[in-house]
């Protein structure tokens, strides 16, 4: 009993930093949509220069990880739960790495036609976004339904993707000075796209965690 309870507090205070983490990954997206979408090279800069806490964070907790189970050899569902903050760590430090991405676009002077573009990759970051406060909530909940309904929300993040994508290849055909402008408008919505299936991971990994099964959703 009492190695359970160890068990269980040190697990908990792993989900505890897990969550920081995911938090600031989330916060650093938002604020990623907001320059792009004010052209806020300060708020970029902070963006960027901000990873470098989440990639701290993603070492640290991955120790922290190898001496639970070095330390105390959980088994079962606990063993599932590390292994689920370990894959998840890895999603949620591609994610900032992401944010990172669409924060440096700002350098890039992509013309008019960016702007009559970008309202759509903001609703495609807007969705992603959800998706992350979402899949954070199923994770700390414990909630392998709720990481599910998540999942299947990342094929509309898809739909939106190959929307922006060929409305981008139209301009970049059709209009003088379009070239610039669609790509970087599928850039960044690749960017966001591939947000939604690092999500779509973490939420596999939620559902294993608890129940022991494997569900591949985004295939």
């Amino acid at each position: 009993m009492e190695r359970q309870l160890k068990i269980a507090g040190s697990l908990e205070e792993l989900r505890e930093n897990l969550l920081r983490m995911g938090s600031l990954v989330e916060e650093a997206l938002r604020k990623a949509l907001i320059a792009l979408s004010n052209w806020d090279e300060e708020l970029a800069t902070k963006v960027i220069s901000e990873d470098v806490r989440i990639d701290t964070m993603q070492f640290e907790l991955q120790d922290d990880c190898a001496e639970l189970i070095e330390s105390q050899q959980p088994t079962g569902r606990d063993l599932r739960e590390v292994i689920c903050c370990i894959k998840t760590l890895t999603d949620l430090e591609r994610i900032g790495d992401h944010a990172r991405h669409i924060a440096r676009s700002l350098a890039t002077s992509a013309g008019p036609h960016y702007s009559t573009l970008l309202p759509r990759v903001r609703r495609l970051g807007d969705k992603v976004l959800g998706m992350v406060h979402d899949a954070l909530t199923a994770l700390i909940d414990r909630d392998p339904d709720r990481a599910r309904e998540v999942a299947v929300r990342d094929y509309e993040a898809d739909e939106l993707h190959r929307a922006i994508t060929a409305d981008a290849l139209s301009v970049m055909k059709s209009e003088t000075g379009g070239v610039e402008a669609g790509e970087v408008i599928i850039q960044l919505s690749r960017f966001l796209e591939r947000i939604g299936d690092h999500v779509t991971n973490i939420c596999e990994w939620i559902v294993y965690a608890q129940t022991g099964v494997h569900e591949e959703f985004d295939r």
